[in-house]
């Protein structure tokens, strides 16, 4: 597809005013006996940038990231930054139901290099953080970096954040310029968060697996964080609609959206790292125990079939 060189990704990612398409979060490569496989985590950073991505996250939760060590997190995440080597943005998810840790956790991912944190609002079990502990928890991540928060609108976390309340927000703290929604409408959400882009934000994600990006798109989403098994199809369908080739970018893409449907709703807790097995970008679909009991082999045959109906395995995309 004529993608910029290395040279050229480090001049746009230094240029750019803001973050802005395709975002794939990086799993976390497991070898068999539980250990961090970073053989398959180069290989898998090295496809995601030969397909196409404007950036990647990691320590998100499809990369597993609650479910790794603080050590393991750091080694981690700076292991991504070092080998990406300023090609795409990096976005370091920081989440944790301290504001303390929270900040602790952000300012060393900035250290390493972050291009910018991405944080829930604070939850743990079944406690949920009050608006107005959400706003001192996002004023603490705030005060301890300089780069760009990205606050995420999870139906994870359960607290209810309305349009006004995210802009009323956005427009307190100086480093909060996106929002990742993943909670309720997203498309109607985003459109509303409009007025606020070019003022208090710079961008909305898109999340839920990418599932409607072209409408995404549409309603004034600046991108998309979708899993990365299929970033080559990410990046076509948005060049596509760049284009103006709406039309044809929705024809490609939706065998896709239905496999990123079933990801999400039938293979998520990432058992989704199987279909990166198949196209030979990582060595084992491993997950870190306790392995959902869904995690069947039957189960991951059916994934396998869905994404070869989908074409998945077919792709030769120029």
């Amino acid at each position: 597809m004529g993608y910029a060189s290395k040279e050229e990704r480090i001049l746009m990612s230094k240029e750019s005013e803001g973050f802005r398409g395709i975002y794939p979060i990086l799993a976390t490569c497991f070898s068999e006996d539980g250990s961090i496989d970073y053989a398959s985590q180069e290989r898998l950073i090295e496809f995601c940038i030969d397909c196409g991505v404007h950036g990647l996250v990691t320590l998100a939760n499809a990369s597993e990231g609650h479910l790794l060590s603080e050590r393991e997190r750091q080694e981690l995440l700076s292991y991504v930054i070092k080998r990406v080597d300023g090609r795409v943005p990096v976005i370091v998810t920081v989440n944790h139901p301290s504001g303390v840790v929270l900040g602790e956790s952000a300012s060393f991912a900035a250290q390493e290099g972050a291009s910018a944190v991405m944080a829930m609002p604070p939850f743990f079990g079944r406690w949920r953080g009050g608006l107005a502990e959400v706003s001192r928890h996002f004023e603490m991540l705030d005060e301890s970096v300089e780069i760009p928060i990205v606050l995420q609108d999870h139906v994870l976390s359960d607290i209810q954040l309305s349009v006004d309340y995210l802009v009323k927000l956005s427009g307190r703290l100086r480093n909060l310029k996106y929002i990742k929604l993943e909670s309720g409408n997203i498309i109607h959400k985003a459109r509303s968060l409009g007025s606020a882009i070019g003022n208090s934000l710079d961008g909305v994600f898109g999340g839920n697996s990418g599932i409607f990006l072209p409408e995404e798109i549409e309603a004034g989403c600046c991108g998309t964080m979708p899993a990365c098994y299929m970033p080559d199809v990410f990046r076509k369908t948005w060049d596509l609609i760049a284009e103006g080739k709406t039309e044809e970018a929705i024809s490609f893409f939706t065998p896709f959206s239905r496999l990123a449907a079933y990801e999400k709703e039938v293979c998520n807790r990432c058992i989704w790292k199987k279909l990166l097995v198949e196209r030979g970008v990582i060595s084992s679909d491993t997950v870190r125990e306790p392995v959902p009991s869904f995690a069947t082999a039957w189960q991951k045959a059916q994934l396998k079939r869905v994404a070869e109906q989908a074409g998945l395995f077919r792709l030769s995309i120029d």
